[in-house]
């Protein structure tokens, strides 16, 4: 890899530079360099990368005391084994 987030920045820096005088990324750009850089990423550096995308992309709300405990009721059915497969909810849907 031997790239730094500091040649990165450079990078993005030089796009901002080369696309307009108000110093604002080509969004389009950006996400292209985005992909591209997530495509040269290992499983276990993309995962961890999902991870913390996830949690920008979408913040943790709050759960109300009825969805807790609807929760914990599920889980508990699922360690009992009252759960059901992913296999079995894709057959069902013909997946």
């Amino acid at each position: 890899m031997g790239h730094s987030l500091k040649s990165y920045c450079g990078v993005l820096k030089l796009l901002q530079v080369r696309y307009n005088t108000l110093e604002v990324i080509d969004v389009a750009v950006a996400r292209e360099h985005i992909k591209a850089l997530i495509d040269r990423l290992t499983d276990e550096q993309a995962q961890a990368l999902w991870v913390v995308l996830n949690s920008m992309a979408w913040p943790e709300e709050k759960l109300s005391p009825d969805e807790i405990a609807e929760i914990e009721e599920a889980r508990a059915e699922i360690r009992a084994g009252k759960g059901i497969k992913a296999e079995d909810v894709w057959r069902e849907l013909g997946l």
